[in-house]
Order: structure tokens, then sequence, then C-alpha cells
């Protein structure tokens, strides 16, 4: 009985973690003055709930493989209970390994394609210091990269370069190379295949969204340094809503208000700023070590 109480309770947290618990998390508004401790935590709160699932179809099931008598003897509720956390923990470690697969290969595909179409419709431009700068005869402003292993692009078109100033060109080009230099795109691949682990019935789409955000978030700040808060502001505010691949990485594409008002506040101080990362760091760490303690425990 103790087995499938332990089980029953990393199952209950794992449901927490990947359900309600992001919904209360997505309140903390503190967490954009550091996005990239933010984004820590989201994954932390993600792997937690992973380690509780698999956690709980071990706990409940090698006693049983280690003595395949036990199961004869067990009530029917217990026996209810350990069925169903085994096909649980069975389905999220299928579909943990069958997004990890799928998500990766669909996403380095359309990347690839759409490096070859931008490559055969773009004009490079080797006036800038971004490399892999590709410029398309598109009237709407609009600015994405497409990031890669060996061959990156960044992708501005024409009508950005007709409505932006030179500065805000700089900033929308330092975003983009921000994502590129940085390889958010494999963060944000990684992340989604772990998220898609968890059934939807059971799971928030808040993690996804708001990592999503935060990795925005961070382009911003590159950009920020290299041009200040104003150029990157009123582009953002021209490019939103501009169209960009699914697989790409776009600078209008993440609500626009919001980074607006964020690069409109003033910086937190440094000493602030990090103290604040810590927390959240400590605060990751410690949702990954909470169903990794459970199990020490049981």
């Amino acid at each position: 009985m103790r087995d499938t109480t332990a089980a029953a309770a990393l199952g209950v947290l794992a449901v927490i973690l990947v359900g309600p618990g992001p919904l209360w998390v997505a309140r903390w508004a503190f967490l954009n003055q550091v996005p990239r401790a933010a984004v820590v935590l989201w994954q932390a709160g993600t792997v937690a709930a992973l380690i509780s699932v698999i956690g709980a179809g071990a706990v409940i099931t090698v006693p049983l493989i280690a003595d395949p008598g036990l199961a004869t003897h067990l009530p029917p509720l217990q026996a209810a209970i350990t069925v169903l956390i085994a096909i649980f923990t069975l389905t999220v470690i299928g579909r943990l390994v069958w997004s990890l697969i799928k998500v990766g290969a669909d996403t380095s595909a359309r990347r690839r394609r759409h490096r070859i179409a931008v490559d055969l419709l773009g004009r490079p431009d080797e006036s800038r210091s971004v490399r892999g700068l590709r410029i398309l005869a598109e009237k709407l402003p609009m600015a994405y990269c497409l990031p890669g292993l060996r061959e990156s692009r960044v992708v501005l078109s024409a009508g950005a370069l007709d409505h932006l100033s030179g500065e805000e060109v700089t900033a929308v080009l330092e975003h983009e190379a921000a994502h590129v230099r940085a390889r958010h795109d494999l963060v944000l691949d990684t992340f989604q295949a772990l998220h898609r682990a968890f059934p939807v019935m059971v799971r928030s789409e808040m993690p996804w969204h708001r990592s999503q955000l935060l990795v925005e978030m961070l382009a911003d700040d590159a950009a920020r340094r290299r041009t200040g808060p104003l150029p990157l502001a009123r582009a953002l505010v021209a490019m939103a809503g501009s169209p960009s691949p699914a697989a790409a990485l776009a600078v209008g594409g993440q609500e626009i208000a919001l980074r607006v008002t964020r690069l409109a506040e003033p910086d937190p101080a440094p000493a602030r700023r990090r103290l604040l990362a810590a927390v959240v760091y400590a605060l990751a760490a410690a949702l990954v070590a909470l169903p990794i303690t459970a199990l020490l425990l049981f």
C-alpha cells in the first residue's frame, strides 16, 4: 500500500506541475526582469513533472517485477490504481520519445526547406555585419531568422528597410542575430518536445507560450544593449503582427504590447537583477529536487 501511496502522490505532483501550477507561476510579473532564469524555471517544472511520472511508474512496478506474485494479492482498489499509474507512465514515456524524435525532425526539415526558398528568392546583403542576411522583395515590414547548426539565415523584407529607420533596422537585426548566436531554437525545440510528452487533457499550454515570450525578451535585451530601448520599441510596433514561417523566430511574433511596455520601464539595478536571478535559479533547482527527494524518502 505504501508503494501505491507514493506513486499516487508523485502522479498528483506531476499533474499539478503541468496543469494548475503554471497558471499560478504565470502571474509572477517579476520573471520578465530575468528572462533567462525564468526560462530555466519553466523548463524545470516540466522536467520535475517528467521525473514524477517516471518515478511513480518505477515505485509501483519495480516491486511487482521483482516479485510477480504480489500482483495476485493486491486489493481491487490498489490494483486499479496500479494499472492506471502504469498506463499513464507508459503513455508519457512513449509520447516523450516520439516527440523528441518528431519535433526535431519536423522543425529541422521545415527550416531547411524555407532556407532553400529564401536563398532562391532573396538577395544576399553583405553590407551589414549580420551573417547569412537575405533581403526579400516583400512590401510588408517583417524580419525573422532560421537558425541552423551550420547555415543560419536572418531574413529582412524590403518593406522593413522602407518603413524603419537605420537605428530601428540595426535593432531588429541585432534581435535576430541574438537568436542565432544563443541557439534559442534548440531551447524551444527541446522544451516543446518535453512539453508534448504530457497528454493535452492534463497539461497547460502556459509553459510553452511563456518560454516563447521569454526567449523573445532575451533577444530584445541584446538589441537594447546595442541601440537602446526606443529604436527597438518603435520597430516592434511597426512590425506587430507581421507574418513569419512556423519554424522561424520572428521579432514581431510574441505579445508586442507587453514587450514594448517592458522596454519602456527602467532596468532594475544590476545587484537586484542578480539576486532575483539567483532566487529563480534556486527555485528551479528545488522543483527538480522535489520529486527526487520524494523518491528517496519513499
